[in-house]
């Protein structure tokens, strides 16, 4: 190995390193896409896309970087216990919506959202791609930028949780 007075000298292939720093762009830079793409949702928003009671309030929203970018809200009537769960460290009881955004490198990548679904059923006219799971209550759509968007719900006594999550998905995409 050549030498430089008493430094060590290492000849870096400029298309390896150019590899390697589009592979650590890749690794590093692809959450950080997917963060910018987290659209947060007011109550307002909320009450026009998901059923909201007369006298229910918007008790909990927060995006937050979990393993990806994810937004939850939790909505319902007052609940005198609610106060303890948040003190304790938890979340107040109610229904429950949550969008979760990871960015993808290409299409292919959805493979590995279909292949964790048992019951995906594709869902016309949304993104690139789109799967329902009603096992989940929860839709997957990647946009044509590959973007991914999972979209759950938990909504007491909703039979019909995929007309919920399909819109919230369009007003998502909508919003972009």
């Amino acid at each position: 190995m050549p030498q430089y007075g008493d430094k060590k000298v290492i000849n870096i292939d400029p298309q390896s390193f150019a590899k390697a720093c589009f592979t650590a762009f890749l690794l590093l830079g692809s959450p950080l896409v997917a963060e910018e793409n987290v659209i947060a949702m007011s109550e307002a928003d909320l009450r026009t896309l998901v059923p909201f009671g007369a006298e229910a309030y918007l008790k909990h929203a927060e995006c937050e970087e979990k393993t990806h970018p994810t937004c939850t809200y939790i909505w319902g009537l007052p609940d005198s216990d609610d106060a303890m769960r948040v003190q304790l460290g938890g979340k107040p009881d109610g229904d429950k919506l949550m969008t979760i955004f990871a960015q993808a490198n290409s299409v292919q990548d959805f493979d590995r959202v279909l292949s964790s679904y048992k019951d995906a059923v594709p869902v016309e006219d949304l993104g690139v791609v789109a799967v329902w799971s009603k096992a989940r209550d929860q839709l997957s759509l990647m946009t044509d930028d590959n973007l991914i968007i999972h979209v759950n719900v938990d909504i007491w006594k909703l039979e019909d949780t995929e007309a919920v999550a399909t819109q919230v998905a369009a007003y998502l995409l909508a919003a972009r």
